[in-house]
C-alpha cells in the first residue's frame, strides 16, 4: 500500500495528538523507565517489584508488608507474595514485630544486602545520568510537581 503525503500528515497529527497528552507521556516515559530498569536487573533474580521491595526494605532497615504497600503504593498481597519469594532465595527475612504481635518484619538478609550492594552503582549512575540530562532545576521543578500530582491522585 502507498503512502501519500495526506496519510503521513494524518500520523503525524496523531502522533502529536499522543505526545502532547501529558499523562501519555508519563505512562510512555514510565515505562521506558522500567524497561530501562530491567536491563540493570537482567543478571539477577529480581524483577521490578522485588527490586523495589529491597530498596525500600533498605532504606528502613525493617517494615512490615503494611508499610511497605503504603511506600510502594501496591497491594498488600502483592508484596506478601513478592516478600515470600524474595524469602525463598534468602535475600530477605522475616521477624515479629515487637510492638505488635500479629505483624511481620521485613529485612533484607545478608544474601540480600550483598546482592543491594552489586546493585546500587547501577542506578546511581542511571540517576546521575538522568539528573546530567535534565539539569538541576528541573530535577527540582520535577520534584515540586510531583508532590503536586501525589497529592492530586491521593485525594
Amino acid at each position: 500500500m502507498k503512502l501519500t503525503s495526506q496519510d503521513l500528515e494524518l500520523q503525524l497529527y496523531r502522533v502529536r495528538q499522543l505526545e502532547s497528552n501529558v499523562t501519555f507521556q508519563f505512562s510512555m516515559i514510565a515505562k521506558l523507565m522500567d524497561n530501562d530498569a530491567l536491563k540493570l536487573l537482567a543478571d539477577t533474580p529480581l524483577t521490578l517489584t522485588t527490586y523495589r521491595l529491597m530498596r525500600t526494605v533498605e532504606t528502613f532497615e525493617a517494615i512490615s508488608i503494611a508499610d511497605l504497600g503504603r511506600h510502594m503504593v501496591t497491594d498488600n498481597a502483592q508484596i506478601s507474595r513478592a516478600a515470600t519469594d524474595l524469602a525463598s532465595k534468602d535475600l530477605v527475612t522475616f521477624r515479629g514485630d515487637p510492638t505488635n504481635k500479629r505483624r511481620k518484619l521485613v529485612s533484607l538478609s545478608p544474601k540480600g544486602k550483598a546482592l543491594m550492594d552489586e546493585l546500587t552503582p547501577r542506578f546511581k549512575a542511571r540517576r546521575e545520568g538522568v539528573e546530567a540530562c535534565l539539569g538541576e532545576q528541573v530535577i527540582s521543578d520535577l520534584h515540586v510537581s510531583f508532590a503536586k500530582l501525589v497529592q492530586h491522585f491521593s485525594d
